[in-house]
C-alpha cells in the first residue's frame, strides 16, 4: 500500500498541530511547514521518534520563493494527498477605522494573499482525488467591533476557497478545496493573541466568555483535526467548496 502525504502549513503549534498530528496517526507521511523553526522541528520530530515519517520545513507564507523551494523538496516525496493551511494572525482588538494601515495590511498579506500563495505552490503537487483544506473562521461571517481586519481576512479567505473549489473541479484531478472554520479554541496563539487585562482573568479562562457559546464550551483543536481529516477523505469524495463550522453551535444558518 503506498503511504499517502499530507503537507500542513502552519503546523508548528495550535490548531495546525493538532492535524498534523491526526494525519500522521492516520498513516500520512506528514510535511510540516512554519514560520517557527523550533515547532516545526519540534513536532516532525517527536512523530519521527514515534516511527512515523515526517518532515520539518522553514516557510513564511507570505514569501512565494521560500514557498516553492519547499514544494520542490515536497514534491520529492511523492504526490501530495491532503494539503491545509492552518496559518493566521490577528490584528489589535479594535474598531476597523481605527487600524492603520500597515497592520491591516499584514493580516490581510497572511491570512488572505498567503493562503492564496500556499494553494497555487501545493496544488501542482495534488494527486487525484486529493483535498485542500484552509483553516477558516466563525469571524469570517460574524462582524463585529473589534478584530476587523482578522474577519475581513477570514471572509475572503472563505469566497478564495469558493472559487478555487470551482476551478479544481474540473481539473482532472478533481482537487476538492473546502474551509473549516473553528469557534473558539485555546492555543498559543490565542492566548498570546488575546490581552489578559491587570487583576482579571485571561479571556480564555473566563468562565462568562462562554454564555454566548450554545454548547457552553470552546471547540478543541483535535475536533477541527478531525473535521479537517474527513473532509480530505474518501467520505468526503463529494464535497467541496464548502465552509465546515466547528463551533459548537456559534453558527447556525
Amino acid at each position: 500500500m503506498i503511504q499517502k502525504n499530507a503537507v500542513v502549513m502552519g503546523g508548528g503549534r495550535g490548531i495546525g498541530e493538532a492535524i498534523v498530528r491526526r494525519f500522521s496517526n492516520d498513516g500520512y507521511a506528514v510535511t510540516v511547514i512554519d514560520c517557527l523553526k523550533e515547532e516545526a522541528e519540534s513536532v516532525a520530530k517527536s512523530l519521527r521518534d514515534a516511527g512515523r515519517s515526517a518532515f520539518a520545513e522553514t516557510a513564511d507564507i507570505t514569501d512565494a520563493a521560500q514557498l516553492d523551494t519547499v514544494m520542490k523538496r515536497v514534491a520529492a516525496r511523492g504526490p501530495v494527498h491532503a494539503a491545509i493551511n492552518s496559518v493566521g494572525v490577528f490584528n489589535e482588538r479594535r474598531m476597523l477605522i481605527d487600524t492603520d494601515l500597515a497592520a491591516f495590511k499584514r493580516v490581510l498579506d497572511v491570512n488572505l494573499t498567503g493562503a492564496f500563495i500556499f494553494t497555487v505552490a501545493v496544488q501542482a503537487l495534488m494527486a487525484e482525488n486529493s483535498g485542500i483544506v484552509h483553516i477558516g473562521s466563525v469571524n469570517g461571517v460574524i462582524p463585529g467591533k473589534e478584530l476587523g481586519a482578522y474577519k475581513v481576512s477570514k471572509a475572503g479567505l472563505h469566497m478564495m476557497a469558493k472559487c478555487l473549489a470551482l476551478e479544481l473541479a474540473a481539473d482532472p484531478r478533481r482537487i476538492r478545496v473546502n474551509v473549516v472554520a473553528p469557534g473558539w479554541v485555546d492555543t498559543p496563539g490565542e492566548r498570546i493573541a488575546l490581552v489578559q487585562e491587570p487583576g482579571k482573568p485571561h479571556p480564555l479562562d473566563n468562565p462568562k466568555a462562554l454564555d454566548y457559546i450554545p454548547m457552553g464550551r470552546k471547540t478543541e483543536a483535535r475536533e477541527v483535526a478531525d473535521s479537517v481529516a474527513f473532509l480530505c477523505s474518501d467520505q468526503a469524495s463529494a464535497i467541496t467548496g464548502q465552509i465546515l463550522f466547528v463551533d459548537c453551535g456559534v453558527v447556525r444558518r
